[in-house]
């Protein structure tokens, strides 16, 4: 159960061992069981256990009978140009759906609820999930959805016209 330290390492806002799972996955060229990644991975089954719902959540990786898997193409010949990417990445899922996603597996389900709670409260009207960001436990994870989607933060945004202003008319004054 042993991993030689990363040089640069993966997801370094998170816990090391969620960079090396998914380190893992990303180097893998088929479907893990969940002992063969965590001992690839360097860490316990039951980390790998305490972590899946999150990764799951994000939509970061996909498991089934026959194991885990990145929500990208292994790095096979047979899979390079296949569309495997996570939902946010094709617009199936938005930063609101992954952020839901995300707190249902943390909050118990009377603080998910709670339109008074400081994380459950974030999925009520108006919702706002980049408010999660700042957040010490949820902010790296939804920090990570955030980037890719390429969603940035709208606070202290402002709107900038660029070229000459458009002027319409009639079609019929055009002919």
């Amino acid at each position: 159960m042993s991993l030689e330290p990363l040089e640069s390492p993966l997801l370094p806002d998170l816990q090391p061992a969620v960079g090396r799972i998914v380190h893992t996955l990303l180097t893998a060229e088929h479907r893990l069981l969940q002992r063969e990644l965590a001992d690839r991975a360097g860490v316990s089954v039951r980390t790998v256990r305490n972590y899946r719902d999150r990764l799951e959540a994000l939509d970061l990786i996909r498991v089934d009978e026959n194991g885990y898997r990145l929500t990208l193409p292994f790095k096979t010949s047979a899979e390079r140009r296949e569309p495997v990417v996570p939902a946010i990445l094709e617009g199936i899922q938005t930063l609101l759906d992954t952020a839901d996603a995300f707190l249902e597996t943390i909050l118990p389900l009377d603080r998910y609820g709670d339109p008074d709670d400081p994380l459950g409260g974030i999925l009520f009207w108006p919702p706002d999930p980049l408010r999660l960001l700042e957040h010490s436990m949820v902010g790296p994870w939804l920090r990570l959805a955030v980037t890719l989607t390429a969603t940035e933060s709208t606070r202290n945004n402002r709107t900038v016209q660029m070229g000459p202003p458009l002027e319409q008319q009639a079609l019929s004054s055009c002919f």
